[in-house]
């Protein structure tokens, strides 16, 4: 009750206007009062279950790198999976290995560089829309977070299935988008089991849109025709998934690309916008660097990508400030001991985002 009463808090002001990236104190509210209270490493109840909060950058790496074997990935409340899918990021043990190797060489750089082309096709497109809707004043108020919405749907449609079957896969976007708010709600609540199986009116339609958004994905599946591979075209990742996954596996790995690849782009392109909205002159210096390698009037290829150093460092300084993933559970396979602290079996360890800190991907890449 108290980490509902303080999100609910929190949600109800506006940001400080005197620090405009501090979005911790929204997405995680009950952190930042508890870490003052207790430290950087305290424990907090969620509903039955033990949470360790961990912030160190010595500790993250010690549960993800050093003692990894002995962690196992977090298993998350059933109608979070029913929205995202049983796929890699819901999976564990030896289902989440098999599933990791057939999908690995989907997302190598040589099997993605083809897509860039049809990106910049589309964003030229959704630019020119933009330029048209402003009636010639040169001038035109746009809300990011909607407008690059289509953007990430068109790309996930095509890498996902190989073709641009917007109008059926936007009918599956809309049904997720319409699960995403009841599974928010479930989100802030602590599980109980069975309740999700009453016949309550919230679960009846999580019962129909998650019958609604297998039908459409087993369509977009039956339909598919599998191409054969030529040079230089990307392999879309349904022509990794068939030959090894069920009918049911791929559908729960496309509802996992989906939710994943939509939000996370979507978020990043819109913070992106957003910060350099703040910082114009560094709005300048990626528009130099892009006139300059890619020229005025061509569009960026898969050559260029390398090339584009000032842009990089915009979207990785966008990942550190506004990460897509705001914490990462690891729950204990057994008691143990960590930085003095004794860690009983079945503890969750979340690891707390802060923008200060170290990031897990930095982590990971230490060993």
């Amino acid at each position: 009750m108290e980490m509902l009463r303080l999100t609910k808090e929190a949600l109800s002001r506006p940001m400080d206007p005197s620090d405009p990236h501090g979005i911790l104190p929204r997405v995680l509210a009950f952190y930042p009062p508890c870490r003052k209270l207790y430290g950087p490493k305290h424990l907090i109840w969620f509903g039955t279950k033990p949470r360790l909060m961990i912030s160190s950058p010595e500790l993250i790496r010690e549960v993800l790198v050093v003692q990894a074997e002995h962690f196992d990935r977090y298993e998350a409340h059933p109608l979070i999976c029913q929205f995202e899918g049983y796929g890699l990021t819901n999976l564990n043990g030896d289902a989440w290995a098999r599933h990791r190797r057939i999908l690995s060489p989907a997302f190598h750089t040589e099997n993605l560089k083809p897509i860039v082309p049809f990106i910049a096709d589309t964003v030229r497109r959704m630019c020119d829309e933009l330029a048209a809707s402003s009636g010639g004043g040169g001038e035109a108020e746009v809300e990011v977070a909607k407008w690059f919405g289509p953007l990430p749907q068109e790309v996930i449609m095509l890498a996902t299935l190989g073709r641009r079957n917007y109008e059926a896969g936007r009918a599956v976007f809309e049904l997720q988008e319409e699960l995403g708010g009841l599974f928010d709600h479930a989100h802030t609540k602590v599980f109980v089991p069975g309740y999700r199986f009453l016949p309550l009116r919230s679960n009846v339609r999580v019962w129909c849109l998650v019958r609604k958004i297998r039908k459409g994905l087993a369509a977009l599946i039956a339909d598919l025709q599998v191409d054969d591979d030529e040079g230089g075209v990307m392999r879309d990742f349904m022509s990794f998934m068939a030959p090894a996954m069920t009918k049911n596996e791929m559908i729960e790995e496309s509802k996992n690309l989906f939710f994943a690849g939509k939000e996370t782009l979507s978020s990043l392109l819109t913070w992106a916008t957003i910060s350099l909205a703040m910082h114009p002159e560094w709005q300048d210096r990626a528009r130099q660097e892009v006139l300059a390698i890619v020229g005025r009037h061509e569009l960026p290829t898969k050559d260029h990508l390398p090339k584009l150093k000032t842009l990089a460092m915009i979207v990785n300084e966008t990942l550190r400030l506004y990460p897509s993933v705001v914490a990462t559970i690891r729950t204990a396979k057994r008691d143990l001991e960590l930085d003095g602290c004794v860690v009983p079996a079945g503890t969750e360890l979340i690891r707390g985002g802060a923008r200060r800190e170290v990031s897990l991907m930095h982590l990971s890449s230490i060993s």
